[in-house]
């Protein structure tokens, strides 16, 4: 027995410790030991004066268990038990319990028991270099490199076969020509990564070259455990890691009635580097209809990341026409109507999409990002048939290119901007558009200060310049050379001042001015051409003749290119400050009323525009040529006009009003602040410039939140201090005069108009917070097509509609008749489901658009969609 541990510490080189004794196990704690062979190196037989045996294995084999070691000196093996590995050159064995027979260099693995639930555990898990699979029992030679497992389970990329039993032999170390090739026996070859795989391809022997292919004999293909008639004589499967150039089947084969059969969106994958990745597809239908579209992706760390979509499609489309002759004239059918017949045109259209962000990291001053997405000929309506494609009108496209500078206070902008209608097809581009602006500049602060800062120090300066071209066209014509000639140019540029400092300890006096310049490339120019009279002849009931004159005469106007410019600049005079109001009580649900007024008065300045030949035609009015009309110049300017005002020296008012409460809460006896209304806006003006009708109308707004946050309740409403009556010219309208309603009635403003909105959305989170007083612990916004919802852990039975939302919209107000008489009109009444609930694990039933206009009277588009998680498939 002693002979035999010393050659075994020989072997070993980590025992060499080992005392002799009688028994034959020997039970060690935790340990991690180290079989350390050297057949090769001949040092050790001159040193120690042992042969090395010729079958002792070639590197050194390292073992740990977490529970316990027992070394069987009498049979030469070593039990290692709990959380157990074997570890040799690029190879590595982790089991419950693995049996180390150094006689045999045999090592085998499986799970043990669990002592309290009695399920196996620990099962072996074999691991070289990437390569990883798992079984219920393994058997691996060191020598030779071979190895036995059962109940295997192997993935190679995103294959996965299981075996009943496999065979597997490992390349040796150093040898680039070997491979590691794996034989199952009674294997399924399968993409499921089901315990019991929902499809696969059952055979009886099955050869795996790890990263690079799957050999398989005779197979049948077998679906949900269930055998098919369908048998393949072999398969060769890739299972190459990394990206590689390949064919991209068919997602969809269907067959038109316009354009025959066909399948679509079969192609070609290119990864071209490391960053970008290139895709063809197409589609192709029998009867001649072809699309052709190319993808490419692409993101580099810490730069950028995008994508670009190019796609043409050229359908074959059926379009109904009046059936005609040889000569032309409508063909009469049954009942002598006209007559149909269709004929077939070819429809083209273009899709353009790229989005591009960079990264923020990837410069500290420049950005460049956005998206544009431009299509002819309504091609994604055309092409695409699902809701979202279908259902949409508009589509923007908004692509910049910012730079601002570190060291100065100055920044500037390139942008392409693009909305494009999808109803009546009209595009619209702003590019390019520059804009170039400057921070708060301070032209009077001294760098060095010596003493106090002066006031006129605190005095800003502020400059904008933005310049813009602009093409509107049908998107038919739009790349036609009448697009850039009918284009606008123009460009503005702005310039505000300003300071603030304190008065009378207070009170903020505000004191600013602004100056803006337009210049454009072409202006308005007409005349009133008084011969063309237009005349409405009307037979009384006595039989006499009536003869009106509608129109006066007409406007020939004329668009004159050119430099063309103007200008507009105000001043004003603020003062601000806040007032406070509070009630406090001791007792009761509530404890205090707060009540903050911020009251603004400004007084403003700006010049009379209309008087300007410049800036306005004044031309004969052609309904009244008594009166005349104020025709802008610029009314076709890239930017608006100038104001349509006289000379304006007013006072503008405003006070904002803020309602809170204190409540008290018996629950935890403390103390809440709860906003009554978030703010509550009066505001008003009066002209001292014009020469009637000097008071504006007041307006009154406001905005609270009730039921916890769940509806949001808005409000505006106008008072007039001027007098209003029912117009005698225009029957059914009111006008207002010049008479305010303090001397008329001794009333402050008369009542005008209201308008009351309230929108609701509601969750089961929500409900249950309101009637349990728990704060709720779900989305509140739910996704309008029920994407990416998970159900609740709830088992009572609103907690199928956890995840649903309930929209509720409501506006009405009352309009005036006449001055003696309001109506009450409803605008908007409108409810709307959107979710989704769980029927079973895998079947889902989305619900998203579907509601009812009660004052339209109609439903809104419904979208119900109902899906299944297949797993696999």
């Amino acid at each position: 027995m002693k002979a035999k541990l010393l050659l075994f510490g020989c072997l070993l080189c980590g025992l060499s410790s080992l005392s002799a004794q009688d028994t034959t196990a020997v039970l060690l704690d935790t340990l991690q030991t180290t079989i350390d062979t050297t057949r090769q190196d001949s040092s050790l037989q001159v040193s120690f004066g042992v042969p090395i045996s010729k079958d002792s294995i070639e590197a050194t084999v390292t073992y740990n268990a977490v529970d316990s070691m027992i070394i069987d000196a009498t049979g030469q093996k070593i039990h290692l038990y709990g959380d157990a590995f074997v570890q040799y050159t690029t190879i590595t064995l982790r089991a419950d319990h693995i049996e180390l027979d150094w006689s045999k260099n045999e090592v085998v693995a499986e799970g043990l028991p669990n002592d309290t639930t009695g399920v196996i555990e620990g099962l072996p898990e074999f691991t070289e270099g990437e390569n990883t699979f798992n079984a219920d029992r393994m058997r691996y030679n060191f020598d030779t490199r071979k190895g036995v497992v059962y109940d295997v389970v192997t993935e190679e990329g995103d294959i996965i076969v299981r075996g009943t039993r496999s065979k597997f032999v490992s390349a040796p170390p150093g040898d680039t020509t070997a491979n590691d090739v794996i034989y199952s026996f009674g294997a399924i070859f399968t993409t499921c990564t089901a315990d019991h795989p929902h499809f696969g391809i059952r055979s009886s022997k099955q050869k795996v070259i790890p990263d690079k292919l799957v050999v398989v004999g005779p197979s049948n293909l077998e679906i949900m455990g269930v055998p098919t008639p369908v048998w393949l004589p072999f398969g060769f499967f890739p299972i190459s890691q990394g990206r590689r150039t390949g064919l991209m089947f068919p997602q969809d084969y269907e067959y038109s009635e316009q354009w025959g059969f066909g399948f679509r969106n079969v192609g070609w994958f290119f990864p071209l580097g490391e960053s970008f990745n290139l895709t063809l597809l197409g589609d192709i239908y029998l009867q001649g209809t072809y699309g052709l579209s190319g993808r490419l992706n692409y993101k580099k760390r810490y730069r950028y990341t995008g994508n670009l979509n190019l796609r043409f499609d050229s359908r074959r489309e059926e379009r109904v026409v009046p059936k005609l002759d040889a000569n032309g004239d409508p063909v009469m059918g049954i009942n002598n109507e006209p007559a149909f017949e269709s004929i077939f045109e070819r429809q083209n259209g273009f899709l353009f999409n790229w989005t591009h962000n960079q990264d923020p990291a990837a410069h500290p001053m420049n950005r460049l990002g956005g998206s544009i997405n431009f299509q002819t000929n309504n091609a994604q309506q055309r092409i695409f048939n699902d809701a979202r494609s279908v259902l949409q009108t508009q589509t923007n496209s908004n692509f910049s290119f910012s730079r601002n500078w570190n060291d100065k206070p100055i920044s500037m902008s390139v942008a392409f901007r693009h909305s494009q209608s999808l109803s009546n097809r009209t595009i619209t581009v702003d590019f390019p558009t520059f804009q170039f602006q400057t921070q708060a500049l301070y032209p009077f602060r001294k760098k060095e200060r010596v003493g106090q800062k002066k006031w006129y120090e605190d005095i800003t300066l502020r400059y904008t310049n933005e310049a813009r071209a602009n093409f509107v066209a049908p998107d038919t014509s739009f790349f036609e050379r009448s697009t850039l000639e009918q284009a606008r140019y123009g460009m503005q540029h702005n310039i505000t001042t300003g300071t603030s400092f304190k008065i009378f300890k207070y009170f903020n006096l505000n004191p600013g001015a602004s100056y803006r310049e337009v210049w454009s490339m072409e202006r308005l120019d007409g005349a009133f051409d008084g011969s063309q009279v237009t005349l409405d002849t009307t037979i009384l009931d006595n039989g006499d003749l009536e003869i009106k004159t509608v129109d006066f005469g007409t406007y020939n106007l004329d668009t004159i290119a050119g430099f063309s410019s103007f200008r507009e600049y105000s001043a004003n005079l603020s003062l601000t400050t806040q007032i406070f109001g509070t009630v406090l009580f001791n007792k009761g649900p509530i404890r205090g009323l707060r009540h903050v007024i911020k009251p603004t008065i400004t007084v403003g300045y700006a010049p009379d525009y209309q008087a300007s030949a410049n800036n306005f035609l004044m031309l004969p009015d052609t309904l009244d040529p008594t009166t005349n009309r104020l025709i802008s110049r610029f009314q076709n300017s890239i930017f608006s006009g100038p104001p349509n005002s006289q000379q304006r020296l007013g006072l503008n008012y405003s006070f904002t009003n803020i309602l809170e409460m204190k409540r008290f809460v018996k629950r935890d006896s403390t103390v809440k602040n709860v906003k009554l209304f978030d703010n509550i806006y009066v505001m008003g003006n009066y002209n001292f410039a014009a020469d009637s009708l000097k008071w504006s109308p007041i307006m009154i707004t406001g905005t609270t939140r009730l039921f916890k946050g769940a509806s949001t309740f808005s409000f505006a409403t106008s008072f007039d201090p001027q007098q209003r009556i029912d117009d005698p010219l225009r029957p059914g309208s009111i006008t207002r005069i010049d008479e305010t309603t303090w001397s008329a009635s001794k009333r402050i403003a008369r009542f005008v108009d209201a308008n009351f909105r309230l929108n609701t959305t509601l969750t089961v989170g929500k409900i249950r917070a309101m009637f349990q007083g728990e704060e709720e612990e779900v989305v509140e916004q739910v996704d309008e097509f029920g994407d990416d919802l998970k159900p609740s852990d709830e088992t009572d039975f609103l907690s199928l509609f956890e995840n649903f939302s309930i929209r509720h919209n409501l506006a009405f107000g009352f309009r005036p008749v006449n001055v003696n008489k309001d109506t009450f009109t409803i605008n908007t009444n409108s409810l709307q489901l959107t979710g989704s609930f769980q029927l079973t694990p895998n079947w889902n039933v989305d619900i998203g658009s579907i509601g009812y206009d009660f004052a339209r009277q109609q439903t809104t588009y419904p979208f119900l969609g109902l899906r299944r998680d297949l797993h696999c498939w």
